[in-house]
């Protein structure tokens, strides 16, 4: 069966529409997502371009120029769609700039008409630019927990730069394979493949989008809302693993336990939303204090928060503790334009052959002497 170019781009118009109108119809749903709304624009725009290159197959104005440049501005609003969902900082100008260098080429196509191999060999060139860029971006600029979506939808563009890559072969050396099966099957799905595409990237895109919500979702049950810390049941989790394996290595482990000194009184006096400021403040100091990155600190409930200090000695866990208290006392936390003192007391406990509960205990009973003795110091459990 055959079909003309316009019976294709009518197919193609109608495809596209669907798959524009179910990514706008997500993106009024899933507002935080803003990779969607571009993607949805992207969809669009190419839907668009299929219109003009399909009412007109004589090379003119609407198809050489609008339909190509149309073509260009919807790649790049899939890389930059790409780009914002993975947290890649790309700008903006780079993509525009690809795309003005395109419709300025297409102009020139337009006025001074090139041979159709010289044509056809352009746009392939062009075709090719935009697949790399997106996979270059997907493989080697993704999180490693989406690396699965991410491979799936730069298949996608590898098959894409393939096609076109074949196409070029084609081109440049028609004697050689003309009549032959693979010319026959490019020049036949040449437009069918772009449908197909534009399918299998709608595909890959949800894909994207859902592992992200759902990557979302597992941070937030894992994470205090208020301080970005871990919460108390992922400290759990993770502290239990992490206690585990010191004690296979035979290393110390150091669980320090903090607990705001009169931080009730602060609410009571200041309001519930300097509680909030000072709770990040004191987050604040104890991040600067440059820990490593195996360390955890969670916020174990209320204005009480842990810190777990693996393969460190007790006595460098107690100078640490001792220089987190003394900089929380002196750096008062800042709230509507005065300042807010505030002290820590901390309890601290360590072993090599105890589990995470244990050291937990150890350390909570510790904290309870620190603030029996006055608050605003460390307490040592030397019997953890």
């Amino acid at each position: 069966m055959h079909f003309d170019l316009f019976t294709l781009g009518v197919i193609g118009a109608a495809i596209g529409i669907a798959i524009s109108v179910s990514f706008t119809l997500l993106g009024l749903v899933l507002r935080g997502l803003p990779a969607l709304r571009i993607w949805a624009s992207a969809f669009w725009v190419l839907t668009v371009a299929a219109l003009a290159q399909g009412l007109n197959e004589n090379g003119s104005l609407l198809s050489t120029v609008a339909g190509g440049g149309l073509i260009a501005l919807a790649n790049a609003l899939m890389l930059m769609g790409i780009a914002i969902h993975l947290r890649y900082p790309l700008r903006w100008r780079w993509p525009m700039a690809v795309v003005g260098l395109f419709v300025a080429n297409q102009v020139h196509v337009y006025l001074l008409p090139p041979s159709q191999t010289a044509s056809a060999l352009m746009f392939g060139a062009y075709s090719v630019v935009w697949d790399v860029w997106m996979v270059w971006v997907l493989l080697w600029r993704s999180p490693r927990d989406m690396r699965n979506t991410c491979s799936f939808t730069a298949l996608i563009f590898i098959i894409d730069a393939v096609f076109y890559l074949l196409r070029s072969v084609v081109v440049l050396f028609p004697h050689l394979l003309a009549h032959t099966r693979l010319d026959e099957l490019l020049t036949t799905w040449n437009y069918l493949f772009g449908i197909l595409s534009s399918f299998l990237l709608s595909t890959g895109f949800t894909l994207m989008l859902a592992e992200r919500l759902t990557l979302d979702l597992r941070r937030l049950a894992r994470t205090d809302g208020l301080t970005g810390l871990l919460n108390r049941s992922a400290l759990i989790e993770a502290g239990a693993r992490l206690v585990d394996a010191c004690r296979t290595r035979g290393q110390a482990c150091s669980v320090l336990m903090f607990d705001l000194d009169n931080f009730k009184t602060i609410n009571d006096s200041w309001g519930h939303a300097a509680g909030d400021a000072v709770l990040s403040h004191f987050v604040d100091v104890i991040r600067s204090m440059g820990l490593t990155r195996d360390t955890l600190f969670a916020r174990y409930g209320g204005e009480e928060f842990v810190l777990l200090l693996p393969a460190i000695e007790p006595t460098q866990a107690g100078i640490l503790a001792e220089r987190m208290r003394a900089a929380v006392a002196a750096e008062p936390a800042a709230f509507d334009g005065r300042t807010i003192n505030i002290t820590t007391s901390v309890g601290g406990a360590a072993a090599t052959d105890a589990n995470f509960e244990h050291l937990i205990s150890a350390a909570d009973v510790a904290l309870y002497r620190a603030k029996h003795l006055g608050r605003n110091q460390v307490a040592w459990n030397q019997g953890a």
